[in-house]
């Protein structure tokens, strides 16, 4: 089997506690305890993954990253969830929401909105197969392994996944600086997908005419764009505001 690193503490964490198979847990010698990497060794211990301790030099030979924190796991690939399961799960909801990457490339951009989907209770993430950054042990860093508990699928044409979550009751909105509503300005209360572009291209030309509304973020600055990965996060928690309040995490 072909395994793939996850590294830094919270990933590696989230990593372990997750369904996928894991091959060995390295941990580098010295790392301070307490916090983080005692969960680490808990759940280890628990699953009876096999633990190496080795020399800080050569753990920092073997990975990948500069922030591994000492923690690297060895793991098979990432699994991704099928469209079939994201429509059974969004079946009766009367609060779906999901959201839909057009050309977001960097794993960074990823890794933060799947972070923030993840923490906001979206239900599920949808990526097109190509022209996408696909979930690598870079987005698992992003993230800090919120990947691990999100539902993400890949689809080979945007559109006509639009137009089936249409079918199924969601309202389709895509966000683009030259939309004429603001986000807060759109009732986000119901069943929705909300589609983000890359900062580069934004949305494609079918991918906008497939949406019932479009939205931007008013710029009252001087720069032009937000991050992708900032602008989704703002529209997502305006649709949790509308949709809970104050309300505290119930999920």
């Amino acid at each position: 089997m072909r395994f793939e690193q996850v590294e830094g503490k919270r990933a590696v964490l989230e990593t372990l506690r997750g369904k996928r198979s894991v091959a060995e847990l390295l941990v580098g010698e010295g790392i301070k305890s307490g916090g983080a990497l005692d969960e680490i060794l808990a759940v280890a211990r628990e699953k009876k993954i096999q633990v190496t301790f080795l020399p800080r030099r050569e753990l920092e030979r073997l990975a990948r990253s500069e922030n591994n924190q000492g923690v690297i796991v060895r793991v098979e690939p990432y699994r991704y969830s099928t469209v079939k399961q994201v429509y059974e799960s969004l079946e009766g909801q009367e609060k779906a929401f999901v959201v839909l990457l057009d050309s977001v490339t960097d794993p960074r951009n990823l890794g933060s909105i799947a972070r923030t989907c993840e923490a906001a209770g979206v239900d599920a993430l949808l990526l097109p197969r190509s022209r996408a950054a696909p979930v690598t042990p870079a987005v698992f860093h992003a993230s800090a392994g919120a990947v691990e508990n999100l539902a993400i699928a890949t689809v080979p044409n945007l559109v006509s996944v639009m137009r089936e979550l249409k079918q199924l009751g969601l309202w389709v909105v895509g966000a683009d600086i030259e939309a004429q509503t603001s986000y807060f300005e759109a009732e986000l209360t119901g069943p929705f997908a909300l589609v983000m572009g890359s900062e580069g291209e934004g949305l494609h030309r079918l991918v906008r005419e497939t949406c019932d509304l479009m939205v931007n973020i008013p710029m009252y600055g001087k720069v032009g764009s937000l991050n992708v990965s900032v602008a989704a996060g703002i529209i997502i928690y305006e649709a949790m505001r509308q949709r809970k309040g104050n309300e505290g995490s119930s999920r």
